[in-house]
């Protein structure tokens, strides 16, 4: 069993970049995506050309296995950007986790 004084420094300060994250409420697995849609309105510019249609973000997730997007309302855009990049750092730092503990495992190191 490893022991904290038996991991590196920089694995401990990878853990405790990992705890940090992780303490912030919200993580999504997903990309923003931003798209022009048209509305029900007549005469309105975005049923003029394609260049002209209104802004919406979505956020395009897996959902019991089937690809959706998630239609994001403007005052819930920050969030959902903080919550997808949230997850990216993640993943970053677990990488970088994995790779320390590869590195123990080729040198056969506790």
């Amino acid at each position: 069993m490893l022991t904290r004084t038996s991991v590196s420094a920089a694995e401990r300060r990878l853990f405790s970049e990992l705890h940090q994250i992780l303490t912030r409420p919200g993580l999504i697995r997903g990309s923003v995506v931003e798209m022009g849609r048209t509305c029900g309105t007549k005469g309105c510019r975005c049923k003029r050309s394609a260049a002209q249609r209104h802004r919406a973000l979505y956020v395009a997730v897996n959902v019991q296995g089937k690809r959706r997007m998630l239609y994001v309302p403007q005052e819930w855009e920050d969030r959902v950007h903080e919550w997808v990049d949230r997850y990216g750092q993640v993943r970053a730092v677990l990488e970088q986790l994995s790779q320390a503990c590869i590195r123990r495992l080729q040198a056969r190191k506790e």
